[in-house]
């Protein structure tokens, strides 16, 4: 059974929906990849229940067999794919259905399925926090197979890699809905940290006095981790300048700051996620990213073939003449990092991860394995 999505950004998704009565949603019995899930019509495979995380023409999930179901919901019911324990693919590929309750008051419920190696429960609690600033009816993460009166089968119009773009009307559910969280403060200014994170989730080389240029720069350095996430909308909803390391928090960025918001993004990686990243704030927020991938060094163990663990050094003095131009920072330019400086990184880093790291030439650098689960992290 083929399906695949359009990657047009501009094209709509007004109309592109179906309805099934008496649907048969089965969730994933094991761990296999694809994932073993899906919907069922009359005994039959629904293929707008297939669902896609970065690439528009591989999907996540196969269809099973039919098993029976366990319980039946009354009403009608919203599908909204596949939930994600990873907090960027959550945030995109979790709400990429949504857009369908836009004007509907007849859904009585959200219905997902939790990927088979993750914890069902913990994945509806992780999105209950993006479930209630988004205004969503009850959200189910099924367990078991179960039966519905009705169940409301939209097009994908959000995903993670190739899909960071989306659809209009997608983005403009996220933004519309995020819009009504009140803004706290104006004029702010965000430097978003990832030194709170496990080195091996990827970082900068240095990070920790990189934090120290921006606050002396007049920016707030902030771990998005150590708040609530209504808190995060509305420090973004108040945010003018926002500069960080690439990763999942501009995709919760994307969707909260208002129009006009300047936003620069530093590469930490070398991965399409960097590029992918940026235009999907783009796209979403408008305007021109600001994009810093000058870089000094670059550092990974002698069999690192993960995008995170491999560690780039941005050039200071590139970075700051950059930032200077677009009206990010003013003053006295940043020289870079003293060999002192960069062994002292280094050593952290190395004692994080228990093992040593060695410089590279960028021309040595493996190529990237294409895994858009570790290159949106």
């Amino acid at each position: 059974m083929t399906y695949s999505l359009p990657l047009d950004p501009t094209l709509p998704l007004a109309g592109r929906l179906c309805e099934v009565a008496g649907a048969l949603l089965v969730p994933p019995a094991g761990p296999e990849r694809p994932q073993p899930c899906g919907v069922f019509a009359e005994g039959q495979p629904v293929v707008e229940s297939l669902c896609f995380a970065g690439d528009a023409a591989a999907p996540v999930n196969v269809f099973p067999a039919p098993r029976p179901a366990e319980r039946h919901l009354p009403g009608t019911y919203l599908f909204g794919g596949i939930l994600s324990g990873h907090f960027g693919h959550m945030l995109c590929e979790g709400t990429g259905r949504l857009w369908a309750l836009d004007g509907r008051t007849d859904v009585a419920g959200l219905l997902f399925f939790a990927r088979p190696f993750d914890k069902a429960r913990q994945c509806g609690k992780m999105f209950s926090q993006m479930a209630a600033l988004l205004g969503l009816p009850p959200v189910t993460v099924l367990e078991a197979p179960v039966t519905v009166d009705r169940l409301v089968l939209a097009e994908q119009g959000l995903g993670s890699g190739a899909l960071l773009n989306g659809r209009p009307e997608a983005r403009a559910f996220l933004r519309d809905r995020l819009a009504q969280v009140a803004p706290e403060g104006a004029g702010r200014r965000f430097y978003i940290t990832r030194t709170g994170q496990p080195a091996r989730r990827g970082r900068i080389l240095g990070e920790e006095s990189l934090e120290t240029l921006f606050a002396a720069a007049g920016y707030e350095v902030i771990r998005p981790e150590d708040h609530k996430m209504r808190a995060q909308v509305a420090m973004f909803r108040g945010a003018s300048h926002v500069v960080g390391t690439e990763g999942s928090p501009f995709h919760l960025l994307s969707m909260a700051a208002q129009d006009g918001c300047k936003v620069a993004v530093i590469q930490r990686r070398r991965s399409p996620a960097f590029g992918q990243i940026c235009d999907h704030l783009e796209r979403f927020i408008g305007g021109k990213v600001l994009r810093l991938d000058q870089t000094v060094s670059v550092h990974a163990g002698k069999k690192g073939r993960n995008p995170n663990l491999i560690y780039l050094e941005p050039s200071r003095p590139a970075m700051f003449a950059a930032l200077a131009e677009a009206g990010f920072v003013t003053g006295t330019p940043w020289p870079e990092m003293t060999a002192e400086e960069r062994r002292a990184a280094l050593a952290r880093i190395e004692t994080e991860l228990e093992t040593r790291l060695r410089p590279m030439a960028v021309e040595e650098l493996p190529a990237d394995e294409g895994d858009e689960e570790k290159d949106a992290a």
